[in-house]
């Protein structure tokens, strides 16, 4: 029998992991905007954010499936204090080296790259083709889109959002809640 999960968040993102986390749980959507007892891709969405209290324990694991980044690591500081734990939803087609550090809560899509000696903090997602290269740090709740490179030594900051498609190079500090626009390059 499979463990619950809970994925906050019923859109695109929920949507896309949820195709992956039901592999592994019984999954359920909670999300503001959709009614309860309503359908998303074959999941129940069995209430809003608000219930996250009474969900627990019946629901004791957790994944934020929300890409607002504020949002999100003020959802997961609400339910570590209900108690919930947070597994990481990690697609087989990912590469993460026995060598790097990885949080709680974390998504990595599609043939991302995790290389030794990186550190990724909490409910970070990593989106497809995403490359995170050797002895860089990727901070808590951050947000990495679709085909870019953290070259090696480089600092992404806490909720920090980048961009798709895009190069932060060597030793480059990427500030906390900074906004990376797709296509640049940050030498």
């Amino acid at each position: 029998m499979k463990e619950n999960l809970l994925l906050v968040g019923a859109g695109g993102l929920g949507r896309v992991v949820s195709e992956h986390a039901r592999n592994l749980y019984d999954c359920a959507f909670l999300d503001d905007g959709k009614p309860c007892g309503s359908d998303v891709c074959g999941i129940p969405v069995i209430g809003a954010v608000n219930a996250l209290e009474k969900l627990y324990p019946e629901y004791n694991q957790l994944v934020v499936t929300i890409g607002n980044n504020p949002l999100r690591e003020r959802i997961y500081q609400e339910a570590v204090q209900i108690g919930y734990t947070f597994p990481n939803i990690i697609l087989s087609s990912v590469y993460v080296s026995p060598y790097a550090q990885i949080g709680r809560g974390c998504i990595f899509l599609n043939n991302a790259v995790i290389q030794n000696g990186t550190k990724v903090g909490n409910g970070v997602i990593l989106n497809p083709g995403v490359e995170i290269h050797h002895d860089s740090v990727v901070e808590d709740y951050a947000l990495i889109y679709t085909n870019t490179v953290v070259r090696s030594l480089a600092v992404v900051g806490k909720r920090a959002h980048v961009g798709s498609t895009l190069t932060i190079s060597n030793e480059v500090k990427v500030p906390d809640d900074a906004v990376v626009e797709n296509g640049h390059t940050l030498l």
